[in-house]
């Protein structure tokens, strides 16, 4: 019968711990046997207290790890280093001298009969030498934990940080998708081609807004954040190729204080949001679009459009949102408010970072 694998690496890491500890408490045995008698014990002889070594050296490491297993839960590591470490190494120095004490105590008396002030008188410069190798033994157990728990949570840090990174790079990749596919593309090149016949202008303008998106799509693909001035900039340009398609039935409103045109937002997010509201309501004549683009104390950035006849094959604008709130996401822990009453209302965060190169570089705050 073979067993599962996830009973078989806990099995291996005990079998391996209780090696260890128990080689340790015998050379422990062995050593302070040498030091008193200047030979090495041997094992038909001295079974017994190999075995007592064992056990004793296992029961203290198991309370030992219950200890730290206790503190961990009380003092982080990560928070106050140094105060766990000096916590830790004192407690378990107290906790396990007064253990041992306690199980010799009662091993001298009840399984020896024997005094424990004689015994202690006999034997007090092999106590005084256990207990100062019971100090050093901890001590240097201390440093290895705190160091493994610093290795294991820079291993986990980092482990967390690529995943969230590459989900982000998803999230962004759908994004971008969207603006490069072959419809969006087919689209705007069937425009330019009626265009080229009835205004020359026109069409000039509209390949130049056009290159404009294409280019700042491509210029971002890598970057988490834009500023809002950058998004902004792109919208218009993406404004004006959506105007010549529906003319005076579409019209959007940009109204953003300059003081937080520095501020930051995913690319692509308020474009997004206008590409749902143009995707999901007819725009005609006789049902005009408007969207409005504003702040809201400062803190919020609204973009709101008014609701006609909804669109005919239109898929759902919660994948579109959806992609917008989980990028949010990575930035503040403020939450993307979403009001659909007589008009369609998405209210994104503010985001600021007191510095940054080349997009994101630092990490964002809240505003």
């Amino acid at each position: 019968m073979q067993l599962p694998h996830n009973w078989i690496v806990p099995m291996k890491k005990h079998t391996i711990r209780f090696a260890i500890v128990s080689v340790l408490g015998i050379s422990i045995f062995a050593y302070l046997y040498y030091s008193e008698t200047g030979t090495l014990p041997s094992l038909e002889n001295h079974i017994s207290f190999f075995l007592l070594s064992i056990l004793f050296s296992n029961g203290a490491a198991l309370l030992v790890r219950a200890v730290d297993k206790l503190l961990d839960k009380l003092i982080h590591w990560r928070q106050l280093f140094f105060t766990r470490f000096f916590v830790g190494f004192i407690v378990t120095v107290i906790t396990v001298s007064f253990a041992v004490a306690l199980a010799g105590y009662l091993l001298v008396t009840m399984a020896y009969g024997l005094d424990p002030v004689v015994y202690y008188t006999q034997w007090h410069e092999e106590i005084w030498k256990l207990g100062i190798l019971n100090v050093i033994i901890l001590f240097i157990y201390e440093v290895f934990y705190g160091w493994f728990y610093s290795y294991r949570y820079f291993a986990i840090t980092q482990v967390d940080q690529l995943r969230s990174e590459r989900w982000q790079m998803e999230l962004q990749f759908e994004s971008l998708k969207s603006q490069i596919s072959p419809h969006y593309l087919f689209n705007c090149l069937n425009t330019i081609s009626s265009l080229l016949y009835k205004d020359s202008e026109v069409a000039e303008e509209f390949i130049r807004r056009m290159a404009d998106t294409f280019k700042y799509v491509m210029n971002n693909q890598q970057r988490k954040l834009v500023t809002l001035a950058e998004e902004l900039a792109f919208v218009k340009s993406y404004y004006y190729l959506m105007q010549v398609r529906y003319q005076e039935h579409l019209k959007i409103d940009i109204n953003i204080p300059s003081r937080l045109l520095n501020s930051w937002v995913p690319p692509l997010a308020i474009q997004m949001l206008i590409e749902n509201a143009v995707k999901h309501n007819e725009v005609s004549k006789a049902h005009p679009l408007f969207i409005y683009i504003s702040a809201q104390d400062n803190t919020l950035i609204n973009v709101s459009s008014t609701k006609t006849v909804a669109a005919t094959n239109a898929q759902s604008l919660q994948v579109g949102l959806a992609n917008i709130k989980n990028r949010y996401r990575f930035f503040t822990n403020e939450k993307i408010v979403v009001k659909d009453n007589e008009k369609f209302v998405v209210q994104l965060p503010v985001i600021k970072a007191e510095s940054a190169s080349e997009g994101y570089s630092s990490q964002p705050v809240l505003a």
